[in-house]
């Protein structure tokens, strides 16, 4: 018999909160290996394998793959913490009704003790673009979103890349950026909290696409290459729309950003809105007066989103964020469909001056080249 095996709880000796610390102790102190498990039924607490299928299908896109891979990582990841859950609680039990606490030694004790793995919030896939700031009090300031898409890349804008205006530039270190803060949605620093989470990880690179020619508003995307792979439970990444017809996801779009509020005071809290889809035709005619040297009207790769009566837009601070639609899911995770990524608007919010967004679907072959090194997704 284990040395473990004389331990008795009763409803009477202990309570759930005091079993838990005993346990704790018992399994930061022994060797496991000696355990022996006797009174294991072998069936609460057997481990599931679950056996990943393969997404690739001839005709299928890579990201189209890669979205199926997303979702059933996702659905996997939520099925083992609730029987994680069901055997913690099992073990609980049959430790209250006196059996030795040994059973416990069967689970990995960050999974049972550190309460169960956070569900993916609201918006998993934002990334907070960050620059070193020149006040080391404050350490990191954030001007722009992006989108993760992949373990080591996001999408942004391409004018993210390089902070340009001399307002912002008198506040941090370098003009270009250094990390993406992931896994929160208020970026202030005070709020970097437990587990290591939200994370901030280096950035290794930051492609532009090469036809992004500033101050000119075309071709307004970016891919941010990580140092360090990013390991998906609270941060998830994002589907990619990669047909230009977006009819079929409805007339709305979400956006979120931490950008200025309608205040004129910039938000550390993300915040979220659901815009409309406006046809380019309109949109184009409605902005045509704001046309100017650097943006002579729309063309194939930008879309336009807002609500013509005002009132809800992007603004500063939301640039590189994604235009999304939520993927209707059974799961209690989200995911989302990247439709746009935030480029430019006409002032923020205000009537007939809907905002102007980069068209994810007219650069998808260039993203799955750099991403994943091919288009096509049938045989990886």
């Amino acid at each position: 018999m284990s040395e473990f095996s004389t331990f008795s709880a009763t409803n009477a000796q202990f309570s759930t909160d005091e079993i838990e610390k005993i346990l704790v102790e018992l399994l930061n102190n022994n060797d496991t290996t000696k355990v022996k498990f006797e009174n294991y039924d072998g069936k609460a607490c057997e481990p599931r394998v679950s056996m990943k299928p393969k997404f690739t299908k001839l005709g299928r896109r890579v990201s189209e793959a890669k979205c199926y891979e997303y979702i059933w990582e996702m659905e996997n990841r939520e099925n083992e913490t609730m029987n994680q859950e069901l055997c913690r609680n099992y073990l609980i039990t049959q430790l209250k009704n006196g059996m030795g606490p040994e059973l416990f030694l069967l689970l990995d004790p960050n999974v049972i003790f550190g309460g169960r793995p956070a569900i993916p919030g609201e918006y998993p896939h934002m990334g907070a673009v960050g620059w070193r700031a020149k006040d080391p009090s404050v350490k990191w300031v954030f001007f722009c979103g992006s989108t993760l898409i992949s373990n080591r890349f996001l999408i942004t804008a391409a004018h993210c890349s390089k902070l340009s205006v001399r307002s912002k530039l008198r506040d941090i270190v370098n003009s270009i950026p250094e990390i993406v803060r992931l896994g929160v949605e208020d970026i202030a620093d005070n709020q970097f909290n437990i587990n290591g989470e939200p994370m901030d990880i280096k950035i290794k690179r930051i492609i532009v696409h090469p036809k992004y020619a500033p101050p000119k508003k075309y071709y307004d995307i970016a891919l941010i290459e990580l140092e360090d792979e990013v390991k998906f439970g609270k941060v998830q990444p994002a589907c990619l729309w990669a047909d230009s017809d977006i009819s079929d996801l409805g007339s709305e779009g979400t956006l979120t950003g931490w950008g200025y509020t309608e205040h004129g005071a910039e938000s550390n809290q993300l915040l979220t809105a659901n815009v409309d889809f406006i046809e380019t035709p309109q949109c184009d005619n409605i902005l045509k007066m704001y046309r100017n040297r650097n943006w002579r009207g729309f063309r194939s790769h930008q879309l336009c989103a807002g609500k013509l009566e005002g009132g809800i837009d992007t603004c500063q601070g939301d640039s590189g964020g994604p235009l999304q639609v939520r993927i209707p899911l059974k799961t209690k995770g989200k995911m989302y469909w990247t439709v746009g990524i935030t480029s430019f608007g006409i002032k923020c919010g205000q009537r007939n001056r809907p905002g102007v967004y980069t068209r994810v679907s007219s650069f998808i072959d260039w993203i799955e080249e750099t991403v994943w090194g091919s288009t096509d997704g049938s045989f990886k």
